[in-house]
């Protein structure tokens, strides 16, 4: 899998230096994709099969931070994956190549039908997939709508998924990203990892047994006593602490099973 940043995609656009690894144009779905859950899933294997019949490149455009973690930073629980796990993830379900974009003023600025522009331009994009309420550009204006405007006029097939919902007995809520954030908040691993379709792993690469919480950018469970499992399948005892989380064992990362 092929891995650029927004820059790459900037320079073949202002150097008019086509990308000969576009030259049968592309697929693209656009997003955060933290966690990359069942409806994340659900909107990417879509896009993955059309582009093999198409024969186009499948590609993800996604941020070094989730939005919200950036957008709303004084309320934000966490992310769920790290970018690295989001990239091993995209790999997984058979994406071509991850434009990753270091969100700022700059490229906040870019307004929707613009940001569309320079992929059509730059990597020959021929198919774009989205949720039904995807909105993009300079404070989100472009909605779906305005997309489907901008597609018919400029060529551009499209596949809009529909969101997926979670149930449980007589209760339904929406798969998202911030419903999981709130699962592993509380400590309910079960329904968490079963809208991950995986179990929820915390990255602690360059960290002792003893860690700051506040050094870990991801979500935390609730204060108490976990049992999970490392990158070598040992069994890892694991407090977490009002401040701190102490291991009993060094670890890359930490997967918490279902409970």
């Amino acid at each position: 899998m092929k891995i650029l940043t927004w820059n790459d995609i900037l320079f073949v656009l202002n150097t008019g230096d086509k990308n000969k690894y576009f030259e049968n144009g592309t697929g693209i779905s656009v997003g955060s994709f933290d966690g990359l859950h069942k409806g994340h899933r659900v909107l990417l294997n879509s896009l993955v099969s059309s582009c093999k019949n198409e024969n186009l490149l499948s590609g993800v455009v996604t941020f070094k931070r989730p939005l919200p973690g950036i957008k709303h930073f004084g309320d934000y629980q966490g992310d769920i994956s790290t970018l690295d796990q989001r990239i091993k993830l995209f790999e997984n379900i058979g994406i071509d190549f991850v434009i990753v974009v270091d969100f700022d003023d700059a490229f906040a600025s870019i307004h929707g039908a613009d940001f569309l522009d320079i992929l059509k331009n730059a990597c020959n994009l021929k198919l774009l997939a989205e949720g039904v309420d995807f909105r993009c550009g300079y404070k989100g204006a472009t909605d779906v709508q305005a997309i489907k405007y901008w597609t018919k006029k400029n060529n551009i097939k499209t596949i809009f998924i529909e969101p997926v919902y979670y149930r449980e007995g007589t209760a339904e809520e929406r798969v998202s990203s911030s419903f999981i954030r709130q699962m592993i908040r509380k400590g309910f691993f079960s329904t968490a990892n079963d809208l991950l379709q995986r179990p929820y792993e915390l990255s602690i690469k360059n960290h002792q047994t003893e860690i700051e919480k506040s050094s870990i950018e991801q979500v935390v469970p609730p204060v108490g006593i976990y049992h999970c499992r490392n990158e070598n399948d040992e069994d890892v005892r694991i407090e977490v602490k009002d401040k701190k989380i102490v291991l009993n064992r060094k670890s890359d990362f930490l997967l918490f099973n279902s409970l």
